[in-house]
């Protein structure tokens, strides 16, 4: 124990003393020892690397709008990308049995590739979809529809729509409205002549006259159509 004086009256008060027993002013804290500042030392240093490495594995493992990237053998990183779509997935292939018991109803559908804005009273984008189908009572059809909008084509007068295979030239093809007076929908004649195109084809554009829009073109990615998923054999 060591006597030091009180800073107010100065008194000697032992160091280790809390306050000076004659005029009751605190006595001054104890130096820091060497052992002492060597340990605050160190904890300091473990604190800071504690954090440093949360702050580097927090920054390592979070969120990253760039793709995943994986190491090869030689060290080197390589990015992963999404495995491109099949052939032929864009095509829908359905198979249902017609309500009067005459058959079995093969219906093929693609959906166009592009979309297209329409002006009022229509406006938004929408899509349009080709369907390919063979009924045991109405025969064969080719049938293209749009989501909204009125087709100029009449179910009791035909219409003209213009059709591109590929980089041919366009050709104009007939088309009927549907019976019920939808005025989404037209039925595009000569089912065989437009089939044999379509199984030569990887892309195929039809423009109809669409009231108070023109004739916008829709794009339609018919490759690889699958005759037996369309018409299996039996």
């Amino acid at each position: 124990m060591a006597l030091i004086k009180c800073k107010e009256c100065g008194t000697e008060v032992s160091s280790k003393a809390e306050a000076c027993p004659k005029c009751g002013a605190r006595v001054a804290a104890k130096p820091m020892g060497c052992g002492t500042l060597i340990g605050v030392v160190i904890l300091g240093a473990v604190i800071i690397s504690t954090f440093s490495s949360i702050f580097s594995s927090g920054t390592k493992s979070g969120t990253s709008s760039t793709p995943t990237s994986t190491s090869s053998a030689s060290g080197a990183q390589t990015v992963s990308t999404p495995a491109p779509p099949l052939p032929g997935s864009q095509w829908f292939y359905d198979h249902s049995d017609d309500s009067m018991g005459k058959g079995v109803i093969h219906q093929a559908m693609v959906a166009s590739s592009n979309t297209v804005n329409f002006d009022f009273p229509y406006s938004g984008m929408q899509h349009a979809t080709l369907l390919l189908r063979i009924h045991p009572r109405h025969g064969k059809d080719v049938i293209f529809r749009i989501e909204k909008g009125q087709i100029l084509c009449h179910s009791y007068e035909d219409c003209t729509v213009l059709v591109r295979f590929d980089d041919e030239p366009p050709t104009n093809y007939s088309a009927g409205g549907a019976a019920d007076n939808s005025t989404e929908t037209i039925f595009i004649r000569n089912y065989d002549r437009f089939m044999g195109k379509v199984l030569k084809a990887k892309r195929v554009r039809i423009a109809a006259n669409i009231y108070q829009q023109g004739a916008p073109v829709f794009d339609f990615d018919v490759s690889s159509f699958d005759q037996n998923e369309y018409r299996p054999k039996k």
